[in-house]
């Protein structure tokens, strides 16, 4: 812990170099106050009626206190203030006080004299908690400051010992017993008792026996206890210091001046007092082999209570002289710790974390961190972001301490990638699939894989052969950085979708094209199209409504989706075989030439085909006389040139025997045909009677068709291909209608 202290101005009494050595003082100004209270020496109690304090308050007040069930009220009255010759007067003094007022809050210098009744006798010990030496001195002299006004049996005693506190003397010359004065005054003892001893200390006791008559306030007081020494001849050594701030563990010079004769062998010891300005237990921080004035090389302890009391003296080994301290006080300020550096080497796969962790010793936090370029960096190590490198910590310096540093060289090692897990179903036409593709992340190769159970296994999964389940893949780190894994467990084998391949295609212009043959036998089926736009396609192409250009077929399933792209180059012209048609010729006309029969405008050179194989054709002639009457299919096939097919007319020739059946009479009209022989005619009037020939003259049964006033239905879907008259009786006379029922 770094404290920051400032300079305080310090006030002193300044010994002047005699024979006098001071070698035990305190005011009881701050911690630690050199005193143990409220102890068990000399027969006194640790609790009771009154108590030892040690406080600067000197105002007295009112409190109660239940004595028999019965309340009763009392006064403290305040403390006298203390005279200028007390060191820091008014502030803190070592005192008894009534336990019941302290209870009420009344903290001055009182006490509650034991009367049997409601309060009960008890004594109450204050000492030194530390010796001090007058070995191979003389004229010891104890001083101090008092008051007790106290009684008969309340008063104050003063004891010594000289075995550190083990049994203990009353003094009493010149005083016993301390009463009788209201108001501070300054005592001195000097005792032969108190020279030559190793371990001298002092302590102080309040005794309260039982006294109907009690007493009065003030209790027993003390203040400013002084122990000094006479010393050999006139021996005495004052010191200094150059400056009155110094740093933990810091190097110091003490200028020392020596009066009187030391002997051979003498040794200067320059000792530091405690934080409060005390030497009850003092630090020796230097010493020099000398009999004469000089300069001690010192150091601060590094352990060093930071304080501004601190005192620095001198004392001589042989004779026994104790210096007088400092003229000045000085301070001692915590030198900063920026602990102990050093390497530190990290996984890269670790999260941020603040470097002052790691660094050794006991760094104070709060400090400044650089990165290795020396720019300001925050502490937080990310792995990743922050560089490697040595980072610098500066703890500022305060006071005489300078700045301290530590460096901490952080070194990254790379951790490994094993991917990251996946748990599906393997998606592949392959008869030995790779594992590794299937793992997420930049996953690094060169890994190990495990089977189901643990046992070894190849970098492929082979269906059908190796079980479905979880494979493991590891890949080795290299310290500080653990095995990294990554598990693929395959719960399927699915076939990855397949659209076939790119490819171009020249279509004919006659017709449309499926272009899925184009995407190569691989396709799958069950794909959907889309034109280069995003418009949905049938996946046939027809040069009427589209143009050449790129075709998209795109198929889907559970393993994603592929596509493959069609393009049309070009549109071939095509061959043109004309438009079919139906003709009737009679069976007695002359030869009939087909190509006359085609609509349209079809290319000649053609092939015609008898789909009957009647052998009634020519070339493109066909004589009616050596066919019977009938229909005729007859096709006009004109060859294509790839990627063209051969284009196909049929021409449906009636021959009619044209046998004298003539249309009269009434006229019969043909309303509708459906194209699968369902007519409906009309007459002029009511129609009579129907009836269905054939081409030969035969009636036609089952055929007559029904009617409905001056319309009729006749039905010849189920007859024949060929000429059908139908005759009609009505109202004006008979009237008939030629109809040819062609083919389906």
């Amino acid at each position: 812990m770094r404290l920051i202290h400032s300079l305080v101005a310090v006030f002193v009494t300044v010994v002047p170099l005699s024979a006098q050595t001071t070698l035990f003082q305190t005011g009881f100004d701050a911690p630690p106050f050199a005193f143990d209270v409220n102890t068990s020496d000399v027969g006194s109690s640790a609790s009771g009626a009154n108590t030892w304090l040690i406080n600067d308050v000197y105002a007295g007040g009112n409190g109660d206190v239940i004595c028999s069930g019965f309340p009763l009220n009392f006064t403290i009255p305040s403390t006298p203030g203390q005279p200028a010759g007390i060191t820091n007067a008014n502030g803190n003094y070592l005192h008894i006080a009534s336990s019941e007022a302290v209870l009420d809050g009344i903290l001055c210098c009182s006490f509650a004299a034991a009367d049997g009744f409601c309060t009960n006798p008890g004594n109450h010990f204050a000492r030194m908690n530390s010796d001090v030496s007058t070995a191979g001195q003389t004229g010891t002299t104890l001083s101090f400051w008092w008051l007790c006004n106290g009684g008969n049996q309340n008063y104050g005693e003063v004891y010594y010992s000289t075995n550190s506190g083990i049994s203990w003397n009353l003094i009493s010359t010149p005083i016993a017993q301390y009463r009788n004065q209201s108001t501070w005054v300054q005592q001195s003892i000097t005792l032969p008792a108190f020279d030559g001893q190793a371990t001298l200390r002092f302590g102080f006791r309040f005794f309260n026996a039982t006294s109907l008559l009690g007493g009065s306030d003030p209790g027993f007081g003390v203040d400013d206890v002084l122990v000094t020494v006479a010393g050999a001849g006139t021996n005495a050594i004052a010191c200094q210091t150059a400056a009155n701030q110094f740093c933990t563990g810091e190097s110091l010079l003490v200028t020392y001046t020596a009066q009187g004769t030391y002997t051979a062998g003498n040794v200067f010891t320059a000792e530091l007092s405690d934080a409060g300005g005390s030497f009850a237990a003092p630090t020796a921080i230097g010493t020099l082999l000398s009999t004469t004035s000089g300069v001690i090389t010192c150091q601060v302890p590094p352990g060093a209570t930071p304080g501004l009391g601190y005192q620095i003296r001198v004392v001589a080994s042989t004779p026994v002289t104790i210096g007088t301290p400092a003229p000045v006080n000085i301070a001692i300020n915590d030198a900063p710790d920026a602990g102990t550096g050093g390497a530190l080497t990290i996984c890269s796969n670790v999260a941020p974390f603040n470097l002052f962790n790691f660094l050794g010793g006991t760094p104070d936090p709060g400090g400044v961190w650089t990165d290795p370029l020396g720019a300001p960096f925050s502490g937080v190590f990310t792995p990743g972001v922050s560089p490697a490198g040595c980072y610098t910590y500066v703890v500022a310096g305060i006071g005489s301490c300078p700045a301290a540093t530590s460096q901490l060289c952080v070194v990254v090692a790379i951790a490994p990638n094993a991917g990251i897990s996946y748990t599906g179903t393997l998606c592949s036409n392959a008869t030995s699939i790779p594992m590794l593709p299937f793992l997420g992340g930049a996953t690094q190769p060169g890994g190990s894989w495990s089977a189901p159970g643990g046992a070894p296994h190849g970098p492929n999964f082979i269906p059908g052969v190796d079980p479905l389940g979880c494979y493991t893949y590891t890949v080795l780190g290299m310290a500080p950085c653990a095995n990294a894994t990554a598990v693929l467990c395959i719960i399927g084998v699915v076939p990855a979708p397949d659209a076939g391949s790119d490819s171009s295609v020249v279509v004919c212009d006659n017709g449309p094209t499926d272009l899925f043959p184009g995407l190569g036998a691989d396709a799958d089926t069950g794909g959907t199209w889309l034109t280069f736009g995003g418009t949905p396609f049938s996946g046939t192409y027809d040069p009427a409504a589209n143009q050449p250009g790129p075709f998209i077929y795109q198929i889907n399933n559970a393993c994603g989706g592929d596509q493959a792209i069609v393009t049309v180059t070009a549109e071939v012209p095509g061959p043109d075989a004309g438009l079919d048609s139906s003709v009737v010729i009679c069976q007695n006309a002359a030869p009939y030439d087909l190509f006359d029969g085609l609509g349209g405008s079809p290319d000649a050179g053609g092939t015609w085909v008898d789909a009957n194989a009647t052998g009634a054709l020519t070339a493109s002639m066909l004589d009616p006389a050596s066919l019977s009457p009938g229909v005729y299919p007859l096709q006009y096939i004109v060859p294509g040139t790839a990627p063209c097919s051969d284009a196909i007319a049929e021409v449906t020739v009636t021959i009619d025997p044209c046998s004298g059946i003539q249309e009269a009479g009434p006229t019969i009209s043909l309303l509708s045909a459906d194209g699968q022989g369902l007519y409906v005619l009309a007459a002029p009037n009511e129609i009579l009677e129907i009836t269905v020939l054939n081409a030969v003259g035969q009636r036609v049964a089952g055929h007559a068709g029904s009617s409905q006033g001056e319309r009729v239905t006749v039905d010849l879907r189920s007859s024949a291909p060929g000429t059908y008259v139908v005759v009609v009786r009505t109202l004006e006379g008979i009237g008939a209608l030629r109809l040819v029922r062609t083919a389906q």
